[in-house]
């Protein structure tokens, strides 16, 4: 019987932590599927010469390229910010026109559903 237990509550907690990264993602499918899903979106200005500040964000959690463009293009959605994400080494390179503040670069990874790690500016 308090085997039986363990394994339900074991099913359950796999469950919520499977629903957790589904709500988390705003329902935006499975990122893992092997379908690419997401599309990338540039920033509107393209010239990375317009941006003086250069920071790398540790990004955690990220298993796809989806993953990697979810991120790049909440920070590409930022009004003088440019971004790209390199998945292999979990850093987004994250320019900005103006100083950033390191909450509000965290903030951006964690509303997508990642871990924010450390951020040095360049």
């Amino acid at each position: 019987m308090g085997i039986n237990i363990v394994i339900v509550v074991a099913v359950v907690i796999a469950a919520a932590l499977v629903i957790r990264g589904y709500i988390a993602r705003g329902g935006k499918g499975d990122c893992c599927g092997g379908v690419d899903v997401v599309r990338a979106k540039g920033p509107a200005d393209r010239d990375a010469s317009h941006y003086a500040h250069t920071y790398e964000v540790k990004v955690d959690g990220m298993s796809c390229e989806n993953c990697a463009k979810r991120i790049a293009n909440a920070f590409n959605a930022m009004p003088g910010t440019m971004a790209s994400v390199d998945l292999a080494s979990g850093i987004a390179t994250v320019r900005t026109k103006e100083s950033a503040d390191v909450d509000g670069l965290r903030r951006v990874v964690r509303n997508e559903g990642y871990g924010a790690g450390a951020i040095r500016e360049l």
